[in-house]
């Protein structure tokens, strides 16, 4: 009897012990899903505040680009149609993003340019606006203004909900001139990026104005724009508060009480993940929110599973764990590809827009350096022509011979030599106006040919001539002959050092699709793989006379013809370079057009 009594009485034991760790294991794995969880809202969070603020930052950088369209000079309507083509380009770039409309506004506040057209808007005066005031009065060279949430009060999209983004235009000296200013349609911004985000079946993104203690997006999906008091109090306090801890900027999470998505007349506990950014001058707050009844369905199939082994604890604690570790360790794997991916993304878009930055910069330092080769190229020519001049009448006075005679003869062919450089500075930093006219490009190449002529028979090379008859083209007939010429004589100069009989240059142009393709090749040397990048650069030569500036002068005669240039070479087999020309000419009339 003592036996048996010991015998229920240690199962009564052991049950009750089971049943204690069984409580105890599912409360810790309660707890450990719920971090999980919370972890997994957070990195959601993270992510999507990325693109906001990427965002954010392809419209400063748009807003940037306007601005140096009006950089030192008044912004005016006259002003803002000159640059109309180019308003037309950066809002074009802007159409896959929520923004509605691209406005330039002058000094008084006036819209002086809207994109898209918009008579309605064009002319009025907008000076009462925030975000003109904020310029005029705050604003600082490549700021960006960010307006609270605000319903369009105009035109054909009033009461629409909005964000306004701003940039002020400044003079040299800092003086205000005007503002561009981007519409945004946050409707169509929260489609594309927080209503879409779910976790779950209700698990959903909400966004915030911590600045203005606004919500923009309310935890049960909705668009609100009210402020934290209108939107919480006094019935939700705790959500209330949770949004104003959010003030110190720092991402963290929380549970609140909230409306139940599926029983509007009912409340929920929810458990929510938040992550601050800033655009600018405002703090926003992008979280995560999911019903706790849900989180606890997705913990219950394992909470299940071990009270069903709960007889065998070792069992059901290893299986449940296993499962439960595998679920998260693949969730998180998950996560983190997709973190990897756009963080991948966003560092790939920081690579080209320091790029872009570079290019821009060193196009600026070309430019200076060509104006100071102009001014220079003329404060030379001048006392270089006296010299000339001079060194002439010393040589008919004195009439020289014999070695000084060669001195002099070595001294004009260097003036000679000079003078040719800077003829080319002065190709390269001023360029002539295009005279265009209709000719036949073979005609271009015939009296090329008639001209080298005597050269090529100097040097003993042979030329093949292919031109389609007739290839009609509109082009200054000058300048293209110069372009010629320029790839010919370098040509000769390649193909100095091959022996005679190997020495061929070929000419051949055919048109196709509207494009002239013209084709210079020789059996030279061929040019360096390491030095194909720099051959267009100016001042870049391999040849010791050159003063490198012949293909750079060449491109941009082709540019401004609406073309392009480019070589192929192989060390030993020669070089061909291809220049392409519109058969109609220019596209645009740039400067230099008549």
């Amino acid at each position: 009897m003592i036996i048996l009594v010991l015998v229920v009485a240690t199962a009564l034991g052991a049950l009750l012990w089971i049943r204690h760790t069984t409580n105890a294991v599912r409360a810790e794995a309660r707890e450990r899903f719920f971090e999980q969880y919370n972890r997994q809202q957070s990195l959601m969070a993270e992510l999507a505040s990325h693109t906001l603020e990427e965002m954010f930052a392809t419209f400063h950088r748009n807003l940037d680009l306007v601005v140096n369209l009006f950089e030192g000079n008044a912004v005016t309507r006259q002003r803002a149609e000159e640059v109309s083509v180019r308003l037309k380009k950066i809002y074009g770039s802007l159409a896959n993003t929520p923004v509605i409309d691209l406005v330039v506004f002058d000094s008084r506040g006036t819209a002086v340019a809207i994109e898209p057209a918009d008579p309605y808007t064009t002319g009025r005066s907008y000076a009462w606006r925030d975000y003109y005031h904020w310029a005029r009065e705050k604003g600082k060279p490549g700021q960006m203004y960010l307006s609270p949430f605000t319903r369009l009060e105009g035109g054909k999209r009033r009461g629409e909900k909005a964000l306004i983004v701003a940039e002020g235009i400044y003079g040299p000296r800092g003086e205000f001139l005007g503002v561009v200013s981007c519409v945004i349609d946050f409707e169509k911004l929260a489609r594309k990026h927080i209503l879409p985000i779910h976790v779950g079946m209700h698990g959903r993104a909400w966004l915030a104005d911590i600045s203005n203690r606004t919500v923009l997006v309310g935890p049960s999906g909705r668009l609100m724009g009210k402020s934290f008091e209108e939107a919480f109090l006094p019935r939700w306090p705790g959500l209330y508060n949770l949004l104003i801890s959010m003030e110190n900027g720092k991402p963290g999470s929380g549970w609140y009480d909230y409306l139940d998505a599926e029983i509007p007349d009912q409340q929920v506990r929810k458990l929510g993940s938040y992550y601050p950014f800033r655009i600018e001058n405002r703090l926003w707050v992008l979280g995560i929110s999911t019903p706790e009844r849900e989180v606890d369905e997705l913990l219950s199939t394992f909470m299940h599973r071990q009270e069903a082994f709960a007889t065998t604890l070792l069992v059901t604690v290893i299986g449940g764990a296993t499962l439960l570790l595998g679920f998260l360790v693949n969730w998180n794997r998950v996560l983190s590809a997709r973190v990897d991916y756009h963080t991948s993304a966003l560092s790939e878009a920081h690579s080209r827009l320091e790029a872009t930055f570079d290019e821009l910069l060193m196009a600026k330092k070309v430019a200076a350096v060509g104006h100071l080769a102009l001014g220079l190229a003329h404060e030379i020519r001048n006392p270089l022509s006296a010299i000339q001049m001079n060194m002439q009448m010393i040589r008919k006075k004195i009439e020289p011979a014999g070695t000084l005679r060669e001195n002099f003869s070595i001294v004009e062919e260097e003036i000679k030599r000079l003078n040719r450089l800077l003829s080319d500075v002065l190709d390269f930093a001023r360029s002539r106006p295009l005279r265009l006219e209709t000719v036949e490009l073979g005609e271009i190449v015939n009296r090329l040919m008639q001209l080298m002529s005597q050269r090529m028979e100097e040097l003993e090379i042979r030329t093949e001539v292919r031109i389609d008859s007739p290839l009609l083209i509109v082009c200054d007939p000058g300048q293209i002959h110069q372009v010629l010429l320029n790839l010919v004589v370098n040509a000769f100069e390649a193909m100095k050092e091959k022996p005679i009989g190997e020495r061929v240059l070929t000419i051949t142009a055919h048109g196709k699709d509207e494009i002239a393709l013209l084709r210079v090749s020789d059996t030279g040397g061929g040019i360096p793989p390491n030095k194909l990048d720099q051959l267009f650069e100016p001042f870049f030569t391999t040849k010791a006379s050159g003063g490198g500036l012949g293909l750079s002068i060449l491109q941009t005669i082709v540019l401004r013809h609406g073309g392009s240039v480019s070589v192929d070479s192989e060390p030993g087999l020669g070089a061909t370079f291809t220049v392409t020309l519109p058969l109609r000419g220019p596209t645009e009339k740039g400067d230099g057009l008549p």
